[in-house]
């Protein structure tokens, strides 16, 4: 019985089932998300239509998940189990992937300057390979971390005695978390009108991150690269998103012929955790293998 409110819990909390969940019309929600959508036009004006941000903002899709927050204030990046990547089932099925798209592989190799062994790395950690990119409504996830700026509103539905607002390192950085999510979610709107995209069509992790390479929106349009020259930079187009990940780690300084130390530094800049990166660049050393 334990082990079964513990499956329903999880689910509970990652599919969105959720009584403090709040839909856009949510009462308690509504001046808030009018506030928030006000602020939203100003900024975008001129790039995107107000009608667009309109829509969005009047969707019945648009949710309110106060737990992105509360997830992102308790996160431990250093607990996640980076370890299963090296397992050999998990080689295997990379050194297969590299087989099947050796030629391209070589191609971003010799333009970027990154090794295809380091590519595949990050393509197999971040998505299993493109198998998981996340269940998470992108526009979702910005705005349930923007409208969390909101202390009275926030919290309300927070209950986790982990969490204090009166705590000065969690203040600090529910305040930089916010931000973040609202100047993320301005990109985001930003790329989806652009791509003619359905806003929230779009999934990614609880974070935010989304597509093969997991990128956040601005990451999209800083290191995003349109591999097969269609005028569009798609993630989720295997050629796109590993040349993508190559061009990241190039502007970051990447070099072939560095030492491990200066590599490891640059993946860190791909997602900031030690143990991400030396997961990394251990797969690696075994796909060259």
């Amino acid at each position: 019985m334990r082990k079964i409110i513990t499956i329903l819990i999880l689910l509970i909390f990652f599919f969105g089932f959720n009584p403090l969940n709040a839909p856009a019309n949510d009462p308690v929600i509504s001046p808030y998300l009018k506030k928030l959508k006000e602020r939203v036009k100003k900024d975008l004006k001129g790039t995107v239509p107000k009608d667009y941000i309109e829509k969005i903002f009047s969707s019945p899709k648009l949710t309110y998940f106060p737990n992105i927050m509360a997830k992102s204030l308790t996160w431990k990046e250093v607990e996640l189990p980076y370890y299963q990547f090296l397992e050999e089932e998990r080689i295997k099925r990379a050194k297969n992937f590299m087989a099947e798209n050796k030629e391209l592989l070589e191609d971003i190799e010799f333009v970027f300057g990154v090794e295809k062994e380091v590519i595949t790395a990050i393509f197999l950690i971040e998505t299993d390979l493109g198998r998981k990119t996340g269940r998470f409504p992108v526009i979702n996830v910005f705005y349930s971390l923007a409208l969390s700026g909101e202390r009275e509103l926030f919290e309300k539905f927070i209950d986790n005695s982990e969490i204090s607002l009166d705590d000065e390192f969690i203040k600090k950085k529910w305040t930089r978390r916010s931000n973040w999510g609202y100047k993320e979610l301005l990109y985001f709107i930003q790329i989806a009108y652009q791509n003619n995209w359905d806003p929230f069509s779009i999934k990614g992790s609880i974070f935010g991150a989304f597509g093969y390479p997991q990128f956040v929106p601005k990451s999209y349009l800083i290191y995003g690269y349109d591999w097969d020259k269609d005028g569009k930079v798609d993630l989720y187009n295997l050629a796109d998103a590993l040349a993508s990940i190559a061009n990241y780690l190039k502007k970051e300084g990447y070099k072939m012929e560095a030492d491990q130390e200066y590599k490891k530094k640059i993946i860190m800049k791909y997602n900031i955790s030690e143990p991400y990166a030396d997961t990394v660049l251990s797969v690696a050393e075994k796909l060259k293998n």
